[in-house]
């Protein structure tokens, strides 16, 4: 298991240090900064979920963007297993890539799907008597509303997993709420 992370950092090490344009995107780099408040889905996990994810546009065809950055995220709360009830608490930062299939449906609005996933490394471990690392998947809709050519916002809904991928002990996190972005070039 220990080679299997130590290969999934090094891939994420290498595709970060990638160069900064595709070889099919000419047009400036786009910085985007995307806020998420979530909360859980399960009884047994009282976690709210703040997280900030920093993404840079690396890539885009039509309707399908990809992108690259980094996540910083902070749950807080509590879970219940077992039956007893255990501080979950944590500060988390890992690589995240996201990919965007966007429709445009006028103008200056266009609605999105966004999928992306990335490896967290938390400050203790997270849930409580889970790892100090797990994955995280997010993925929902969002309209995105352009203000001009080089700026503009979005809202919109996530669903949430957070799991350490181990088959032995897995104390998983699911959770949804609002997502809210800025996007401008630099």
């Amino acid at each position: 298991m220990r080679r299997l992370i130590c290969l999934v950092i090094v891939i994420n090490f290498l595709l970060i240090c990638m160069p900064e344009k595709s070889y099919c995107y000419a047009a400036d780099s786009k910085l985007e900064m995307e806020w998420d408040y979530l909360t859980p889905y399960d009884s047994d996990r009282d976690l709210d979920t703040v997280s900030l994810h920093v993404l840079e546009k690396i890539s885009e065809t039509k309707n399908r963007s990809i992108y690259r950055g980094i996540t910083i995220t902070r749950p807080y709360g509590y879970i219940t297993e077992k039956q007893q009830t255990q501080d979950s608490s944590a500060v988390g930062v890992g690589p995240i890539y996201m990919i965007r299939y966007e429709k445009y449906h006028s103008g200056k609005l266009s609605a999105a799907f966004d999928m992306s996933g990335g490896f967290i490394v938390y400050d203790k471990t997270f849930p409580a008597g889970g790892k100090c690392y797990n994955f995280m998947w997010r993925a929902g809709p969002k309209f995105i509303y352009k203000i001009n050519e080089n700026t503009s916002v979005n809202i919109g809904y996530m669903l949430m997993h957070v799991s350490n991928g181990l088959k032995t002990h897995n104390p998983s996190y699911n959770a949804h709420g609002a997502s809210l972005g800025f996007v401008t070039n630099f």
